[in-house]
């Protein structure tokens, strides 16, 4: 039987999933720079990781806008923000508790300060992202309205005011003196709809339908690569040189390799072997439990394995993420709170 699955929006699902588990096991790493040869390392891989966030966005604009179901309000409160949200607060309480700790030990005060704060600030910092998707979720019925009904010129349009308002202004005031960056930088009551990840939403949605977009495989890769170089080398440029500013380059390139990574696995759609097929469609429907537990993990990993380890930390969390979240989904009743 055919699947029903569209194999490469899951192979961008995991492939951004295992991105985002490698970054966060090299944060402790990155954060005490030395400049040595493993903390290099770590800057290469978190540099690369950097596109995860924006593929995420994307496969959830790709799906949620292409869906017949998303102008249903009622749709939305019953279906899918119930299966983000719930497994969001019982993970942010189970989380809740080491943070919790003071030098080891439990406070029962701190734990529900933690708690009652959940809808304000994430337990885990990981978990910001979640606040970002259940803001689209909520405004997807009217997003899915506008674009059924723009044309391509109009969505372009809007891709373009987001590219200079999200994308290439905060990058120029960010990364410049500020006699230079101040004038780019828009006030920001300025920015009434526009969202660096609402760009990403509704790119991914357009990515879909354009079918005329010429593609050369060879090409893409050359200039995946060739970007990719660029943005891990000015990650090596100290904040205070005066070539600091060179980090812009970083910043535009990164929705350029996640729209080109976007359509080298798409290109590749009935092409992917049978058992790396099987295996995509295995782990696809973990990727969001993976997600929400992996922080957790990591910690409880780090407190046996060294930082300077990150790739056995990236592995066993990997690993023992996976297996965790595939054992909880086969217990009725609590795969719908976990996973």
């Amino acid at each position: 039987m055919k699947s029903k699955r569209v194999i490469y929006i899951d192979v961008i699902r995991v492939v951004a999933m295992i991105l985002v588990v490698l970054a966060h096991a090299c944060s402790v790493r990155i954060a005490t720079p030395d400049h040595s040869f493993s903390w290099s390392v770590t800057n290469v891989l978190v540099g690369i990781t950097e596109v995860a966030v924006p593929m995420f966005f994307m496969i959830s604009g790709a799906t949620i806008l292409n869906s017949k179901k998303t102008t249903n309000v009622g749709y939305l409160f019953k279906h899918r923000l119930k299966r983000v949200i719930i497994p969001f607060i019982v993970w942010s309480i189970i989380s809740a508790y080491p943070v919790s700790k003071i030098d080891g030990v439990f406070n029962i005060h701190q734990f529900l300060v933690t708690v009652s704060l959940i809808f304000h600030q994430p337990v885990l910092m990981a978990y910001w992202f979640i606040y970002s998707l259940f803001g689209l979720y909520l405004i997807s019925p009217f997003i899915k309205l506008l674009v059924d009904h723009m044309n391509k010129s109009l969505l372009n349009y809007l891709l373009l005011l987001w590219m200079i308002g999200d994308i290439i202004l905060p990058a120029i005031g960010q990364f410049t003196p500020p006699a230079i960056g101040n004038a780019f930088s828009l006030y920001s009551m300025a920015k009434i709809i526009l969202s660096s990840y609402l760009g990403y939403f509704v790119m991914g949605y357009l990515l879909t339908h354009d079918t005329k977009l010429k593609f050369n495989l060879p090409k893409y890769v050359s200039i995946i690569a060739l970007l990719f170089v660029i943005k891990v080398a000015v990650r090596f440029i100290p904040a205070q040189s005066p070539w600091a500013f060179l980090n812009i380059a970083s910043s535009l390139s990164t929705p350029v390799i996640a729209v080109m990574l976007f359509m080298c696995f798409k290109s590749f759609e009935g092409k992917y072997s049978n058992w790396f097929t099987k295996s995509i469609e295995f782990v696809a429907p973990l990727t969001y439990g993976i997600y929400l537990s992996h922080g957790l993990i990591i910690n409880f990993v780090g407190k046996f394995i060294s930082p300077n380890n990150y790739p056995v930390i990236f592995l066993a969390t990997l690993v023992f993420s996976i297996i965790m979240i595939y054992i909880i989904r086969k217990i009725p009743v609590i795969k719908n709170l976990l996973a």
